[in-house]
C-alpha cells in the first residue's frame, strides 16, 4: 500500500496497524490493565452504596483505557504511513524498504535506544503503579483518559521501534513476535534498559550491515 495516498489504503492501513498493535502491546499491557483493574475496584469498594451491576460490568474502565492506548498508536499508525507514502513519492523508496535509507532508519533507531529521553520514558513504562498514583483519573472517561495518557508515554519510549519495524517488514509474524518480545523485556523484564542497549547495539549493527 506504500505510496497510495488515498482514504481506503489509509483506513485499510490503520485498521491492520491498530490489530497488530493490539496484538503486540497488549502483552507487556496486562500489569497496567490489571493495575487499573484492580485500583477502580478498590475505589468502589471505598464508596458508598456500590451496586452489583457496576461490580458485574467493571470491566468497562479497563476497556475504555486499552481503547484510548490503542487509540494513540492508531494515530502513530497513520502518521507513519504518510510519512512512508512521502518517501515513496519522492523516490527514496523504489524497488522495497532495504537499502541505504533503512540503514540509516535502522542505525537511527539504534541510537535512540542509548538515549536519556528513551529511558526516562522507558521508567515510567516499567512502574504501572507510579503511573496511578499520580496520573490516576476517575470515572470512565478518566479510564479512557488515561488509556491516552500511558499510550503517549509508550509512544516516547516505543515510537521509534515501530519505525525500525515498518522499516524492515510491517506485515511479518515472525518480526512482530520478535519485536514483541522486546517490548515486554524493556517493560516487563528484570533487566530492560541493559535490554533496550542491547537492542540498540543490535539496530546499529544491522543498520551498518544494510548500508554497506
Amino acid at each position: 500500500m506504500a505510496g497510495m495516498l488515498d482514504v481506503s489504503s489509509l483506513s485499510l492501513f490503520t485498521a491492520i496497524w491498530g490489530v497488530g498493535m493490539v496484538a503486540m502491546m497488549l502483552p507487556s499491557l496486562i500489569p497496567m490493565v490489571y493495575t487499573v483493574t484492580v485500583s477502580g475496584h478498590k475505589k468502589l469498594e471505598d464508596g458508598l452504596g456500590t451496586r452489583r451491576f457496576e461490580q458485574r460490568v467493571f470491566s468497562v474502565p479497563a476497556s475504555l483505557f486499552i481503547l484510548g492506548y490503542v487509540g494513540v498508536w492508531t494515530l502513530v499508525g497513520a502518521a507513519f504511513y504518510v510519512a512512508l507514502t512521502v518517501l515513496v513519492q519522492a523516490g527514496f523508496v523504489v524497488q522495497g524498504p532495504l537499502g541505504f535509507w533503512a540503514g540509516l532508519i535502522i542505525i537511527l533507531t539504534g541510537l535512540y535506544q542509548f538515549s536519556g529521553f528513551k529511558h526516562r520514558a522507558l521508567m515510567k513504562c516499567r512502574s504501572p503503579m507510579g503511573f496511578i498514583m499520580t496520573r490516576w483519573k476517575k470515572g470512565n472517561s478518566g479510564a479512557a483518559l488515561m488509556g491516552v495518557d500511558y499510550g503517549t508515554f509508550c509512544t516516547k519510549c516505543c515510537w521509534v521501534l515501530m519505525a525500525g519495524l515498518l522499516t524492515v517488514g510491517a506485515m511479518s509474524l515472525p518480526l512482530m513476535g520478535i519485536f514483541s518480545v522486546i517490548i515486554f523485556a524493556e517493560k516487563l523484564g528484570p533487566f530492560g534498559p541493559a535490554i533496550s542497549k542491547l537492542v540498540g547495539a543490535a539496530f546499529l549493527a544491522t543498520g551498518i550491515l544494510l548500508i554497506i
